[in-house]
């Protein structure tokens, strides 16, 4: 092997390895970025629905706000009433 045939030898296996590594490589590839995708979407959908959640707790914070002034002047109402009653 000192006439050069071991540089020979050696890029035939360095290419024999390539050759067997490189589709593993690329499905790797593939692979991730088919799960960044997907978790990139999961989390998109995510965000959709927390939004929405937002808006409705915003819906539900102002009826309730009118809600509680209602029944503060009902219990208002009430309060003046049994003062009457009881002034008696």
């Amino acid at each position: 092997m000192a006439n050069g045939n071991g540089n020979a030898l050696t890029a035939a296996a360095d290419h024999a390895i390539i050759k067997t590594f490189t589709p593993l490589v690329v499905a790797l590839l593939i692979g991730l970025v088919t799960w960044l995708f997907s978790s990139l979407l999961d989390v998109q959908e995510e965000v959709a629905e927390i939004n929405v959640h937002i808006k409705h707790l915003h819906i539900a914070e102002e009826t309730f706000g009118s809600q509680m002034e209602d029944m503060e002047k009902t219990l208002t109402d009430l309060r003046i009433n049994v003062g009457r009653l009881t002034a008696h």
